[in-house]
This record gives C-alpha cells, structure tokens and sequence, in this order.
C-alpha cells in the first residue's frame, strides 16, 4: 500500500519559511555594544530619572559649572527614545538636587533631595518636599511630605506604593546615615512606616523584581575618611510580610554605581573601584534574584559613574556621567540587551537574543 503525500498551498509553505527565519533571526540578536546617541540638553547632575509611557524624566538637579553652588535645579526635561528628541516640561516647584523619583499610574511623584547655596553645611537644608507631575496637564501638585527630610536614598514602587528606604539626614544630626524606611500611598496621599532596613546607609541603590525591592551597596556607618565604609551589602524586602532576608554580597566592592532591571535581573553600571575608590569603572554586573548569582554584562567604552540610567523596551540608557579627573560629560550612552516584552495573551515576557555574560565568582 502507497501512501499518499499531503501538499500544502505555497502561500502556507511560504509564510511558514518566513516565520521559522524572523525567529532565529530574532533570537540570533546579541547586544554587541554601547553607543552614544545624544546629550543632556542642560548641562548638569544630581537628577532623578524615571520612566512613564516609554519616556525617561529627568529631574531637578545641579549646573555643571556649580561645583561650589548654589545647588537646586527645577528643570524637567524628557527624552524620547523612539525619536531620540528632547522636550522641556513645566518646571518642578521644589528648586532641589539628589531627589528621588518614581512612577506610578503614570504619574511621577519627586521626593526629597537637598538644596544649598553653597556648600556649608550650615547652609545646606535637607528637604521632606513631595510633589507629583501629571504627564496629561503638565501640572506639578504638592503631596504629604515624608515623616523626615533625607537625600540618597533608595526609592521602589511595589503594588503601586512608593517605599523610601535609608539615604541621609543633615550632618548636624547623629546617626545621619538612615536605616528608617516608609511607604507612601498615591490613593490615600499617607506615609506609613515600615521594618527598619537591617543596614545603615546613605546612597543605597534599590531595585524591584517581582514585587521584592532589592537595596543594594551604599556607604554604612559609622562613617571613615572618604565617606565611607563603603558597603558590598545586599538585603532584600518583602512587602507582603514587611521582612528583610540578607542576599549575596557585591561580586565586587564599589561605589557610585547605577542599578536598572532588565527581565528579572539587576544591572549594576559602572562607578567607583580600586583600593580607595578612585578608579572609575567601565564593568557591567548582573545579579540574578532567581539564582542568586551574579555575572558579568558587556562593559561600557568608558568608566563613568553615570549620573542617571534607565531603561526602556529592553535597552539601558545612561544619561551623563563624570569621569577620569572629574570630567564630567554629557552623552546619553545605549545599550541593548536583546530583551523584548511582548504582550499575546495577557503580559508574557519573551527573551529575544542573548546577552554575553559570564559567571562571577563570589568573593
């Protein structure tokens, strides 16, 4: 007996040659590279960054040229990435520096940071100031301040709910390195507090993976010579039970790193290394929550602690940075990790390419 081949319509075979192609062709793409695609329109450090609608926010700040002071901006400018332009947005009410800035619901709330004018601590003041703009009117609306005035302090948005986590009160104040952390609710407009951070320190860095805020390095107390000691601690909170669990350490003790989360995994950009934390760094470390470990990214062309980063559609940006002899520079640098989120049925997240990366080895 003879069996009889099934022929399939040309256009079926045709669409699915193409489809087989488009994907491994998808999946072939593995970032190569950093480049730069743009400058910061006003020259100047300091902002916060954050994302809403696939455009990054840049906040308040400090000129360039006012390395002495007077230090408070309230510029916000916006870069679109799709069409690689900038605008400029109502100005922010709260002249600051060092703030913090987070989305939610499409809106972004600014809160806390510094403003001086010079750079006596005696006039320098430490501010507790929140306040939301609102994309649609182009309109800034003073919140709830937080319970305590701070500046390099973590921020993270769980279940939309901002949590402020350490960061740094007026120097006249002991201990003014903070474990203290609060949530704040958009829908109630009030600050709540919660479970103290087990570790001290200002200039902590915070990242969300699923729905778990991951604070990361920073400077402990009490403080040494050069503001440190700088910190390889990694602690992890969990809203749901309002406790911290410790995490592994920093693959590599540094200083004035970025951190953004690309599918599920923390970036750690640049920054200060070395024996006293003047080297500047061009390295890339990723930390996986899933499995702990940590391994090394595509390093940047040159070491930088970045003054901002942030990331959308799959690709990092970092937005200005100083460099070797406190050069400070104005590129908006890109990097593309391959990553695509792709909406089918509800929000699937799909990886398209793989990032180069090895394991690092734990110290």
């Amino acid at each position: 007996m003879m069996f009889k081949t099934r022929q399939y319509p040309r256009w079926i075979i045709v669409g699915w040659t193409v489809a087989v192609l488009f994907f491994v062709l998808i999946e072939s793409i593995v970032a190569d590279g950093w480049e730069i695609i743009s400058q910061l329109p006003t020259p100047r450090w300091g902002f916060s960054t954050t994302v809403v609608d696939d455009e990054i926010y840049l906040i308040g700040g400090t000129l360039f040229e006012n390395r002495n002071g007077p230090f408070g901006l309230s510029i916000v400018e916006v870069y679109n990435p799709q069409t690689n332009s900038w605008r400029r947005v109502a100005d922010m009410p709260t002249p600051r520096s060092l703030s913090e800035a987070a989305g939610v619901n499409g809106k972004i709330y600014a809160a806390g940071g510094y403003s001086a004018i010079d750079r006596r601590i005696a006039n320098t003041k430490i501010l507790k100031v929140v306040e939301v703009y609102d994309p649609q009117t182009d309109m800034w609306i003073r919140k709830q301040d937080m319970s305590i005035p701070r500046r390099e302090f973590g921020i993270g948005v769980v279940a939309g709910e901002i949590y402020v986590i350490g960061g740094s009160l007026n120097f006249f104040e002991e201990p003014w390195r903070l474990d203290h952390m609060e949530v704040y609710s958009p829908a109630r407009d009030t600050w709540a507090k919660r479970a103290k951070m087990p570790t001290r320190r200002s200039g902590v860095e915070a990242a969300v993976v699923r729905d778990t805020i991951y604070c990361i390095g920073g400077s402990g107390w009490p403080p040494v010579d050069r503001g440190g000691p700088v910190l390889a601690t990694v602690e992890a909170y969990h809203p749901q039970t309002n406790r911290w669990r410790k995490k592994p350490d920093l693959a590599n003790l540094k200083t004035g790193f970025s951190t953004v989360v690309v599918d599920d995994e923390i970036y750690l950009i640049g920054g200060h290394g070395g024996v006293v934390f003047e080297e500047y760094l061009a390295t890339v470390e990723i930390y996986n929550p899933r499995t702990e470990r940590w391994k090394v990214g595509v390093p940047m062309p040159t070491g930088n602690t970045p003054f901002g980063a942030a990331t959308v559609n799959g690709k990092i940006y970092i937005l200005g940075s100083e460099r070797e002899n406190r050069e400070l520079s104005l590129d908006i640098e890109v990097f593309d990790t391959g990553f695509r989120a792709v909406t089918v049925i509800g929000k699937l997240s799909t990886r398209w390419g793989e990032l180069k990366a090895q394991h690092l080895t734990q110290p």
